[in-house]
């Protein structure tokens, strides 16, 4: 079994079916976009660059003195359910006002306008990556807003319904998109199972809708069917997103859209690291996702017996759930900025009484 290919230049009711059928049944697809080629090779590229740079630089923009969970991460910091994600990366995420007026507006708000922040640039070492990131997000986002769109005529839903949700990219309240920009590592002495092998553990994305551009020489992304089966997906080129479900919209949908297990695999045969920009795309950070009516659909998927978070409360609030997210994932820094704050073991925060 293989992903589905969808073409954004295919007739928009043809789309908006096989849009359906891929986001019900698997929760993943490929789609071939119209972001120039251009773009994406040369976020890939600045990207790859940044990880050669030598440690002293990279920490340069640590995220460890960031409330808001943003820079790089060195090898070995992140984890998926307490089992050490083999990759580097940098964390980004919609940018706000200066972060002065975003301390005094975030005093007796709700805790995840920790979140609303700006971005550490490595501009002393590399300036050139900040435009070119910024112009992949810009692309990015124009192709999701589309697929938005689509996924409205899919469901039967008027898109004005759910178009308010969302914000402007350089708008004072944003959609709150996320970014990383990650390296997996060769695994070392031929490896081949356990934790040498983890890129990224298995576990379903907490936001809207995922589109990443990755090394078009390799891979290691897998995905897992319905049947509870692994999906090798291939490497693929500039001119084409993995795209996959998360769980905001499965709420949005009332289940009837799928949030996919996925997990990466390192690279045990290569001696090259592979390089990928997954964005996540998300509603404005105070928004919150109700399920539609889904009693005009028609129930395709006839077997779940993919994977699932033993504990985990599926929240329609994009702050809460963007916040549990990167709560668990650095359990550090939340410990660090966050000491007020419990992280239940359901994913849900409350303040420490």
């Amino acid at each position: 079994m293989s992903l589905p290919v969808l073409n954004l230049s295919t007739n928009p009711v043809l789309f908006a079916d096989q849009l359906r059928k891929a986001c019900h049944n698997i929760g993943f697809f490929l789609l071939e976009h119209d972001i120039p080629e251009a773009i994406c090779n040369q976020a890939l590229s600045e990207t790859r660059h940044f990880f050669a740079r030598p440690l002293a630089e990279k920490k340069t923009i640590s995220y460890e003195d960031s409330p808001a969970f943003r820079g790089y991460m060195p090898l070995g910091v992140e984890n998926t359910e307490g089992r050490v994600d083999g990759r580097e990366q940098i964390e980004y995420a919609a940018e706000y006002l200066h972060e002065q007026q975003i301390l005094e507006r975030s005093l007796h708000r709700p805790f995840y306008h920790r979140l609303r922040s700006t971005n550490p640039w490595p501009n002393a070492v590399q300036p050139s990556l900040q435009p070119a990131i910024s112009e992949y997000v810009r692309g990015v986002l124009e192709v999701a807003d589309r697929l938005r769109d689509a996924m409205c005529v899919a469901l039967q839903v008027d898109s004005d319904e759910i178009a308010p949700l969302f914000g402007q990219y350089d708008g004072e309240e944003p959609s709150f998109w996320s970014m990383k920009l990650v390296s997996y590592p060769p695994a070392h002495n031929g490896a081949s199972t356990g934790d040498s092998m983890q890129g990224v553990g298995a576990h379903c994305d907490s936001n809207f809708l995922t589109l990443i551009c990755q090394d078009p020489q390799s891979s290691g992304l897998q995905v897992q069917n319905v049947q509870g089966g692994w999906i090798d997906v291939p490497p693929t080129g500039p001119n084409t997103l993995i795209c996959n479900i998360g769980e905001l919209a499965q709420v949005w949908s009332g289940g009837y859209f799928l949030a996919t297990p996925h997990k990466v695999l390192r690279n045990a045969s290569s001696d090259r690291s592979r390089i990928s920009l997954p964005v996540f795309y998300n509603p404005k950070l105070d928004s919150e996702m109700e399920p539609i009516n889904t009693d005009g659909l028609r129930w395709e998927r006839t077997q779940e017996m993919q994977w699932q978070r033993t504990h985990n409360t599926l929240i329609n609030s994009v702050g809460e759930n963007s916040f549990k997210s990167l709560a668990r994932s650095h359990p550090a820094v939340f410990q660090r900025h966050h000491s007020d704050l419990t992280l239940r073991e359901d994913g849900t925060i409350v303040e420490r009484l």
